[in-house]
């Protein structure tokens, strides 16, 4: 209907959860008003009497909340209904609803309606309170108002509306933790793509400086680097935790993708990384270094097709440590990456200041790195 899609243009500026409510508030003082006028035409038309103090209140109260709603004054009409609802609930109590036979399950049912009400449209802390008023009008209703109701079932009564409340209030809650998990993933989501783009600006950079000449080798180290990312979110994608992700998964995909596009499947590779989870922000980062030192062992630690690396990742107390060591020719200088000359030694050298860690070379029977961090 056209008056329906009215309201959810009205409040399109407004936050998700707000239009919901907006709308949904549109569709319950409908409902209200036209249930609180076919109430009073019925009593009429069957007794002759053509007032029912509670359900003309809402009737009313929700008929001023539609307009008010319509002007754009969505927390007014949503004050303005709860106020009308406490007290149609209250003056109903004491004088609209019979308090004998099986009259008083109406009131059992009005006070579930109207713990609902709050529980969609309010706050936590607003429902305590209304839950605890209900308590109260329960024991006014049994205690002050009551007829021939025994003691067995004044606390069945008492014990199924907290039962009720109870379980009402840990659903709701549960919901609004949905809708709060969604919006802190989606503040992270959007926090990780700046921090992934501001990697990829760092990379351009460091590759801005280097030999135009080997465009060529520049844009397939460029390539691996981007994979290496990629390798991270994508374990993320396949899993329920969003924040942690284990690590030895990333180290295997890394490894198969480099073997294969350098051709290098003739090296032996020794894996020894368990499962080990580490959180996402330090992730990336180590999985570039680790892509990096991979990838230095596979192009030039071997002048024939044949060795062996050797790769590990473990965490020990809150210490984790990779490392990656090769049985090849080995490197000269251990100390080249503090002053690197090379692309993959200064984001090395970026990364591991990022992620505050330690990173260091060892030069006896190949060469030995490894980086240590903490959790």
């Amino acid at each position: 209907m056209e008056i329906f899609k009215t309201i959810t243009r009205l409040y399109k500026d407004r936050d998700y959860l707000t239009r919901k409510r907006a709308y949904h508030l549109f569709i319950f003082n409908v409902v209200t008003f036209l249930l609180g006028f076919s109430s009073n035409f019925f009593l009429w038309f069957v007794k002759g009497e053509f007032l029912r103090i509670g359900f003309t209140m809402m009737a009313l109260g929700s008929l001023i909340s539609l307009i008010l709603l319509l002007k754009k004054k969505y927390e007014l009409a949503l004050y303005l209904i709860l106020f009308i609802s406490i007290c149609s609930v209250s003056i109903g109590w004491f004088f609209g609803i019979p308090n004998e036979g099986s009259d008083v399950g109406n009131k059992n049912f009005v006070l579930a309606i109207f713990i609902m009400i709050f529980l969609y449209f309010s706050d936590f802390k607003m429902t305590l309170f209304i839950s605890g008023y209900c308590f109260f009008l329960i024991l006014v209703d049994e205690l002050y108002l009551g007829k021939e109701h025994n003691a067995v079932y004044i606390a069945d009564r008492i014990g199924l509306f907290l039962m009720f409340t109870v379980i009402s209030i840990l659903a709701v809650r549960t919901l609004h933790g949905s809708v709060q998990e969604k919006n802190e993933l989606i503040q992270e989501i959007h926090h990780r793509v700046r921090n992934n783009l501001q990697v990829l600006s760092g990379l351009l950079e460091i590759h801005s400086g280097s030999d135009k000449g080997n465009l060529q080798i520049i844009l397939s180290d460029f390539q691996d680097r981007i994979l290496a990312i990629s390798e991270v979110h994508n374990y993320l994608y396949k899993s329920e935790n969003y924040f942690e992700i284990d690590f030895a998964e990333v180290i295997e995909k890394i490894t198969v993708n480099l073997l294969n596009k350098l051709g290098k499947q003739t090296i032996q590779i020794e894996n020894e990384t368990p499962q080990t989870f580490i959180r996402i922000e330090n992730a990336i980062p180590c999985a570039i270094i680790f892509s990096e030192l991979l990838s230095n062992s596979l192009k030039h630690a071997f002048p024939t097709e044949q060795g062996a690396i050797e790769i590990s990742f473990k965490k020990e107390g809150n210490i984790y440590s990779l490392k990656v060591a090769d049985n090849g020719l080995g490197i000269r200088d251990s100390k080249v990456w503090l002053k690197p000359n090379t692309a993959g030694f200064t984001l090395i050298q970026i990364l591991t200041k990022q992620i505050r860690g330690n990173f260091r070379i060892l030069t006896e029977s190949g060469s030995q790195s490894i980086l240590e961090f903490n959790s």
